[in-house]
Parts: C-alpha cells; sequence; structure tokens
C-alpha cells in the first residue's frame, strides 16, 4: 500500500516533531528534580513549532514555490527564526498563565525580566536549530522532487520529439505505395488505405502510452509489412516466433517496426531476390530479449546516414536508464538486430 503525499507529509511530521517531543521528555523525566508541568510547557514549545512549520510549508508553496533559489532560502531562513520566536513567546505566556494557578509555582515580580530571559533564550535557540533542520531537509526534497519532475517533463518532451520523427517518413513511403497501387488494383488499394488509417490512429493517438504490450506492436508490425508488400510483392517474406507468456509484456510504442523498416530499407531491397525478416523473443536473465533477423549486410545498415538505429538507442535510453541495449550481428548472410529489455508487464495488459 502506497501512501500519497499529503498522507506521507503527515506521517512525516508527526514522527519527527513528535520524535523531538519524546526526547526533550526523556530528558525532563531524568533531571535531578522532575517537575510534571515541564511536561506541558515542552508540549506547547514543540506543538507550537510543528504547527509553526506546516504554515511555513502552506506560504512557501502558494507564494515561493516558483521563486528563486536564493529567496527560497531566504525566506525559510527567516521564516524558521519567527516560527522559533513564536513558539517561546507562546511558551512564556503559558509559564506566566500557569504561574498564577495553585498548578505552578508563582513568579515574584523582581525575577520576571530574569525568568524571561532566561526561558527564552534557551528554548528560542533550540527551536531555532530544530526549524533550521526542518528548512533545510524540506528544502532539499522539494528541489530534489523539482528535479525528478523536471527531468520526466524532459524525458517525455524527448520521446515525443523522437516519435514524431518516424511518422513523417513512414506516412510519405505508405502514400506513395498506395498511389502507385490504385490504377493496377483500386480494390486492393482500399484494402490498404484502411489499413494505413488503422496505423496512423495508433500513431498519432494522443492517449497511447509510451510502452505497450508486445502482442500490439507485432499487430503494428504485420500491418506495416502489409503496406510493404504492395512493392516487394512475394520478394518479401516474414514469420515470427513468439512465445505465448511474451506477448503481454511491455515494448516501446513503434520499436519493432523501426527494426523492421530498417530490415527492409537497408537489406531487403538491396536484394534482386527479396528476403526473409523473422521476428522471435525470449526471455534471458530476467530481460525480454527481441530479435529481428533479416537477410542481408550488416555494412548496408551502418553506412546508412537515417535516424532509425540512433532513435532506437535514444527511446532505450531515456526510458531505461542504461538497462536496455541494441546490437547489430552479421551472421552468415543475415544482419541480426537483438534488443533487450527489462522485463515488465505492460499496464494495458494488466487493465484488461
Amino acid at each position: 500500500m502506497t501512501l500519497s503525499r499529503p498522507a506521507s507529509y503527515a506521517l512525516l511530521q508527526c514522527s519527527g516533531w513528535g520524535l523531538l517531543y519524546a526526547l526533550m521528555s526523556l530528558m525532563i523525566y531524568n533531571r535531578p528534580v522532575f517537575v510534571a508541568t515541564e511536561l506541558l510547557y515542552g508540549a506547547v514549545l514543540v506543538g507550537s513549532t510543528g504547527l509553526g512549520s506546516h504554515l511555513l510549508r502552506s506560504l512557501y508553496r502558494r507564494k515561493l514555490q516558483q521563486a528563486g533559489v536564493l529567496r527560497q532560502a531566504t525566506s525559510l531562513m527567516f521564516g524558521s527564526i519567527l516560527v522559533a520566536a513564536v513558539a517561546t513567546c507562546l511558551l512564556l505566556l503559558v509559564f506566566f498563565l500557569l504561574s498564577l494557578t495553585p498548578y505552578s509555582f508563582p513568579v515574584p515580580a523582581a525575577q520576571r525580566w530574569f525568568v524571561i530571559k532566561h526561558i527564552f533564550s534557551g528554548n528560542f535557540f533550540n527551536m531555532l536549530l530544530a526549524m533550521s533542520l526542518w528548512s533545510a531537509l524540506y528544502f532539499a526534497i522539494t528541489k530534489v522532487r523539482q528535479l525528478r519532475q523536471t527531468t520526466a517533463l524532459l524525458q517525455a518532451t524527448q520521446l515525443d520529439a523522437l516519435l514524431n520523427q518516424l511518422q513523417p517518413h513512414f506516412l510519405f513511403n505508405a502514400l506513395n505505395n498506395i498511389r502507385a497501387l490504385i490504377l493496377e488494383d483500386p480494390e486492393k488499394a482500399r484494402d490498404m488505405l484502411s489499413i494505413l488509417a488503422d496505423m496512423l490512429r495508433y500513431n498519432l493517438d494522443p492517449k497511447a502510452g509510451v510502452k505497450v504490450p508486445l502482442v500490439q506492436e507485432l499487430e503494428v508490425v504485420q500491418h506495416y509489412l502489409a503496406l510493404c508488400s504492395i512493392q516487394f510483392e512475394r520478394r518479401l517474406r516474414y514469420q515470427q516466433r513468439i512465445p505465448e507468456h511474451c506477448l503481454s509484456l511491455a515494448v516501446p510504442r513503434l520499436l519493432l517496426q523501426l527494426c523492421v523498416e530498417n530490415a527492409i530499407k537497408h537489406g531487403i531491397s538491396h536484394l534482386p531476390a527479396g528476403g526473409n525478416i523473422e521476428i522471435s523473443a525470449r526471455i534471458v536473465d530476467d530481460q525480454l530479449c527481441l530479435t529481428v533477423s533479416n537477410d542481408g549486410q550488416l555494412r548496408q545498415l551502418t553506412d546508412s546516414t537515417g535516424v532509425g538505429l540512433a532513435n532506437i538507442r535514444q527511446r532505450l535510453a531515456l526510458l531505461y536508464q542504461g538497462k536496455a541495449s541494441l546490437t547489430l550481428s552479421q551472421q552468415a548472410q543475415q544482419v541480426i538486430t537483438e534488443i533487450r529489455l527489462p522485463m515488465e508487464l505492460s499496464n494495458e495488459s494488466t487493465a484488461g
């Protein structure tokens, strides 16, 4: 069970100030002369300081969250001084009010100023130290959270930009192929337009996640190959070997389509007789290993100036922070593209 942010904050607040009060009470109890009313004074002091820290946090979130770092730090410092001073003044008020009752000793008029200085100086600096530690911790947590949010937003923006690189190129090729088919086979051209519409809906859907189930990505690959078959006809042959338990695992959206596009553009298209493309999947060391094999020569892929492979590597780096990899190798007359991803279940598959 995961706590919400307000609940986590409330738990930390109560735990931190409660621990401070417990330590203060232990010190009071172990004094040579134990006075029970000092426990009340400690509760007033720590409780009012804790409440002041909550009010300071509210002010920070409403007025200072978008301010500069120097202004934020300065405001927290002066806020800590103010909270410590108010809490100590409240302690003095309770002390003198209680001195008027039978529950405490009366304070002679001649000693009141001495008592005020004694109580204020010691307790003010103690609470100022506590508030300074609280402010430093709160400031650090806030900055770390903002850094994480900024990093996540930057990554999402970069991922969107990388995905947008794919769509114009793919759309241009598909429309050209369908245009050439219209005069030869209008019925098939209509079918291909329907497939293209489905693919564009998948590519451009603003609600689509960055990662999708492998089964969904394979369906898009089949649509893409159907569009490519307009140009290559029987020169393009495809097969896949995917175990059932791999179909629900998450993969980056359009990852396999881009691998297949590279295989066709830099492999199959250079072979007069065409060639084969095979996609396989397996689990290796708690990683999903995807392999795209195609007839051709590796140098034709590595000599390319396109954005395909660089796009894949950038997306893997953004999504998996170094825990995913892409490698190319030549085996006989085939180019092997192997992608390893951390094994994770797709949210879309679990939602169903």
